[in-house]
């Protein structure tokens, strides 16, 4: 509970940014935000959008008295959205994928980043307002096997689907355009699977132990509780756009003021039509992994190729 604070004002610190107010009342129409957001509705049809990046990070010494390690790191991520607005349907997909290695002299490489992340929404618009009765699914695991570096000893802890979590949820989501988007969902099921065994066995000697919520026994773990999260992109200046994702999880079945926090921010700061510099922040909490505030922040520049409206 102590970090919920810190993951809703890095979402609404944007948010608040970009507005003004008018007569009293909050003008997200003003010339203010009219230069940094396009406020104007979903349009009707297929929104087919998707951003390819390949980030490089290098480092090389010769002779260099003051010390240092050759090591070169690449990112490859993927971001993709499918949307489709029909009269008062709207069907909303994202994909989300990401995978990097970091590799120094004389050492193994190691990963830098690995995440595969689909979401998938159906809304239903209430009357002619910006609110839609709303299902939504998320599926979200990674690619290959993690280790906690720290332990060069110790076997991995995690693999594909090892975690992984599927959530399904009900209820209204508020979105009046592309860029803003509330969810309140007050009946969600999560599934934790773990599909390898190998995770409850860290150490390797055949001790098995409890991992993510899950019994050594055990290779799902269902949760009933109430999602609340959002999204929201705002264009910084010319060429630098923020875009950010909060999401809330309360367990009804146990612990619920025990929630699940994540945050996840990404600048992206355009050079040119195919080189920009992109910073990412992910904040997430879970008691049922370490029981603390995990943050991951990734600094690169790449290779950038863009296709459809942003």
């Amino acid at each position: 509970m102590k970090h919920l604070p810190l993951i809703i004002c890095a979402f609404l610190a944007s948010y608040t940014y970009a507005q003004s107010v008018k007569g009293g009342k909050v003008n997200t129409e003003s010339s203010k935000l009219a230069n940094k957001l396009d406020t104007a509705k979903k349009q009707e049809g297929w929104t087919i959008r998707g951003t390819n990046t390949l980030l490089l990070n290098q480092a090389a010494f010769s002779n260099w008295i003051a010390g240092g390690i050759n090591s070169v790191a690449s990112t490859a991520r993927v971001d993709y959205e499918f949307n489709l607005k029909r009269g008062k349907n709207i069907w909303e997909n994202r994909v989300l994928a990401g995978y990097g290695l970091r590799s120094e002299e004389n050492r193994k490489a190691t990963k830098a980043e690995d995440v595969f992340d689909l979401t998938s929404k159906y809304g239903y618009q209430l009357g002619k307002s910006a609110w839609y009765s709303a299902l939504a699914l998320n599926l979200r695991t990674q690619f290959a096997k993690g280790y906690d570096y720290s332990k060069p000893n110790q076997s991995y802890i995690s693999n594909a689907f090892a975690p992984g979590y599927i959530t399904f949820g009900a209820g209204i989501d508020y979105v009046p355009n592309d860029n803003f988007q509330l969810s309140v969902h007050p009946l969600t099921s999560r599934f934790t699977i773990i599909a390898d065994k190998g995770v409850f066995d860290p150490d390797g000697d055949g001790i098995l132990t409890d991992a993510y919520g899950a019994n050594f026994n055990e290779n799902l773990v269902y949760q009933l509780g109430a999602y609340f999260g959002g999204r929201y992109k705002v264009k910084l200046m010319e060429n630098i756009l923020l875009d950010n994702r909060f999401g809330i999880f309360s367990n009804y079945l146990e612990k619920p003021k025990n929630m699940v926090l994540s945050y996840s921010g990404v600048l992206d700061m355009k050079v040119n039509k195919f080189i920009s510099t992109q910073i990412t922040a992910d904040l997430f909490y879970d008691d049922h992994q370490i029981g603390k505030l995990q943050l991951k922040e990734t600094l690169g520049v790449g290779l950038t190729y863009k296709f459809g409206k942003y």
